[in-house]
């Protein structure tokens, strides 16, 4: 397809990806450090799944349910852990904060670090899924699977990259909420959708699963991003209508 073509898939997966890292994340670079912890524990947890079911595989087809069904769980254990990770620092930080005669993290600040610890772990997906598929893309032909005849492979996989991204990012913002006040229904949305969006792309396996393979899963990004941007706007509200 050419360095065209390359480009533009890598745009789809990735554009949106490093646009809020260099608007939102690279500025600060304690947020640059959080993106690297949470990218670590993401590919820590596919690392553990990987272990765990190389052993399987090849197999049946039932054998990917239990795959991705595993591996959504590890990622939202490891999600809790890297939670539990991050009020241990933040206690320290504000103990440090007060030594110094600084202010302790208020809302802004733990939101931009959920943001940034969700888009850690949305990049680590869309490098790790999607860049080395979108690759050859730069090549001069192009893919087509028996299964989806309608889009080309890299386009599926530059669409489904962006979808998890987004997925991620949002879904980390409404986790760290969830635990913060323990909101259980919080606390259930975010893995459900997780595992929602993953079961969907089992649907580009069928004959022309693809054209609805992928609509679904931007349907369960779109839901965690609504759901998410409220979540914010209910938080923000009181924040700044405060008085400095």
């Amino acid at each position: 397809m050419g360095l065209v073509a390359g480009f533009g898939y890598f745009l789809i997966a990735l554009g949106p990806a490093l646009t809020i890292f260099g608007s939102s994340v690279a500025p600060k670079p304690f947020l640059i450090l959080t993106v690297l912890a949470s990218a670590l524990v993401w590919l820590a947890s596919l690392n553990i799944a990987a272990i765990v079911w190389r052993a399987f595989l090849p197999g049946p087809s039932w054998v990917f349910l239990l795959i991705l069904t595993t591996s959504v769980a590890l990622q939202e254990a490891f999600r809790l852990l890297y939670w539990h990770l991050y009020l241990k620092i933040e206690k320290y930080l504000n103990v440090l904060a007060t030594k110094l005669s600084k202010p302790q993290c208020n809302y802004l600040d733990r939101l931009e670090i959920a943001l940034a610890s969700g888009v850690g772990h949305g990049l680590a997906h869309a490098v790790f899924f999607g860049l080395s598929i979108i690759a050859p893309a730069f090549g001069p032909a192009t893919y087509y699977t028996s299964s989806c005849k309608q889009m080309p492979l890299f386009l599926v996989s530059a669409l489904s990259s962006l979808a998890f991204f987004l997925l991620h990012t949002f879904s980390m913002v409404i986790a760290f909420n969830a635990y913060t006040y323990d909101n259980i229904s919080q606390k259930l949305f975010v893995p459900i959708m997780h595992l929602g969006a993953a079961l969907l792309t089992l649907v580009n396996l069928l004959p022309n699963g693809c054209t609805a393979g992928v609509p679904l899963v931007f349907l369960c990004t779109a839901l965690t991003m609504a759901y998410g941007g409220k979540i914010v706007w209910h938080n923000l509200v009181p924040v700044l209508n405060t008085p400095c």
